[in-house]
């Protein structure tokens, strides 16, 4: 028996280099990552990354998010870093008021054998920053079928 949990341990350890490598592929070169890396553990944040396992239903292979409460500064950061992220990006929708982003979403360029990149964002009259990514083999028609078909992600 203690040579099987050894033996589990072991093949855990040999394997974990790989899972945190494709971890740190997601979002590579992008500006958006350090919204996450920045705010993500922050009070009046919430951050959300779904597993594998549970997204690859909807044709996904990676997500994560971030909600951010009353924060004027970051606002701005945010904004700076979409702008950056969106350069050679498809825009989906875009909406803007008094000079700034107020809802978008980004096909983000990707490579030819690269999943399809998606960043979701919006603010409300609230002060409440909703910032999305999103890799997979989804198109960006199939992740507006499943944003609004009323199913829990």
């Amino acid at each position: 028996m203690r040579k099987k949990y050894l033996t589990l341990i072991l093949t855990f350890l040999l394997l974990l280099p790989a899972l945190v490598v494709n971890a740190e592929q997601m979002q590579k070169g992008l500006r958006i990552k350090d919204v996450f890396e920045k705010y993500g553990k922050k009070k009046n944040v919430v951050m959300v990354e779904l597993s594998k396992e549970f997204i690859e239903t909807y044709e996904m292979s990676f997500y994560k998010s971030i909600v951010i409460k009353n924060d004027p500064e970051a606002l701005e950061y945010v904004r700076n870093c979409l702008k950056n992220d969106q350069k050679g990006a498809r825009k989906i929708k875009e909406i803007t008021d008094d000079g700034g982003v107020i809802s978008a979403f980004y096909q983000l360029a990707s490579q030819k054998d690269e999943d399809n990149k998606f960043v979701l964002f919006k603010v409300n009259k609230k002060m409440v920053i909703t910032l999305v990514y999103i890799e997979g083999d989804l198109e960006s028609d199939d992740l507006i079928t499943v944003l609004f078909s009323g199913k829990d992600l």
